[in-house]
């Protein structure tokens, strides 16, 4: 009896069999087989100058913040991003990438965890929902969990940017009558996604455009799934604007917090009494940051949120 059987095994039994329907289940929806990551060199490490601390930059979700269909370090995603931040503001950011290729959302558990638990916070990038939309599973409660999970996230005092889910029915690895169905999921669940998101407190980038039906030759790698270096540049067209605003956020508030001093209450008495904090040296961006958020600098949080609507040109 299942009863009988202690938890953690029946998860390897579990584990077990669903991998041994991937491949069947694969082929009723594919033309051909996939990429996976293992041809992906990891960008992980630091970007920009030396000799201070950096922000903190991740990469969660499925195998397009992996970028599997990319072979060049430089033409990750990551890599991108963090050059990218690195440079507009003006600060060292140390990337790291705990995406998984095939991942889901109910997966996002564990990477999720990882992050939370760190002492520093910083800005995440989630990229998921594909493999939702393959499987045969509720959209609406992978929204909800990917709501939860970016609560999660900001609670820890993480700037947040999801991806919405792209448009999965464009994929020419896809049979006909699955591609249909995929559309049809992937924009329910993108619209999910973007109100769970910012009822959360994150920023929502749509990945949804029509660049990868008009040109699938050039935006999708030789899987007809996953997109090639060309297509990912079209996501970091999409998401730039919303990562650098989250960048901004998070010095903002690195800024705010190393005001100088701090408040403190005295063993003897209640009144809030000045502890002297000796502060970092700031880099420039932090410096003009600093003058914006004396002169009433506006929050990003309005500002950024739906950056989905930088369209790639046509």
């Amino acid at each position: 009896m299942r009863s009988d059987v202690p938890m953690e095994a029946w998860k390897r039994v579990r584990r077990r069999l669903l991998k041994s329907l991937v491949k069947p289940y694969a082929a009723v929806l594919l033309r051909q087989p996939l990429w996976d990551a293992r041809g992906v060199v990891s960008p992980c490490g630091r970007y920009g100058p030396g000799g201070e601390s950096a922000m903190p930059f991740v990469l969660l979700g499925d195998s397009s913040a992996v970028t599997v269909g990319v072979l060049e370090r430089q033409e990750t995603i990551g890599a991108q991003l963090a050059g990218m931040l690195s440079s507009r503001l003006e600060c060292a950011v140390e990337l790291d990438v705990l995406a998984r290729a095939g991942a889901t959302t109910a997966a996002l558990a564990r990477q999720v965890r990882s992050v939370t638990g760190r002492n520093t916070p910083g800005v995440a990038f989630i990229l998921i929902g594909g493999n939702d939309v393959m499987l045969p599973a509720s959209v609406s409660r992978s929204a909800a969990r990917l709501g939860h999970y970016v609560r999660e996230l900001r609670g820890a005092g993480w700037e947040v940017v999801v991806g919405s889910c792209a448009d999965i029915g464009a994929a020419p690895a896809l049979r006909r009558g699955v591609a249909a169905v995929a559309s049809v999921r992937s924009r329910r669940l993108a619209r999910l996604q973007s109100a769970a998101v910012l009822a959360a407190g994150g920023r929502v980038v749509v990945l949804e455009t029509d660049a990868f039906r008009r040109r699938p030759a050039q935006l999708y790698c030789p899987d007809g799934f996953h997109p090639s270096p060309e297509g990912y540049r079209v996501y970091l067209r999409l998401a730039g604007s919303a990562v650098a605003g989250a960048g901004e956020a998070w010095l903002r508030q690195s800024v705010v917090e190393r005001r100088g001093s701090v408040q403190a209450v005295g063993p003897q008495t209640s009144a809030p009494q000045e502890v002297a904090v000796p502060a970092r040296a700031l880099t420039p961006a932090q410096v003009r940051l600093r003058t914006r958020v004396r002169s009433g600098w506006p929050s990003a949080d309005g500002a950024h949120r739906l950056s989905g609507a930088e369209r790639e040109p046509a």
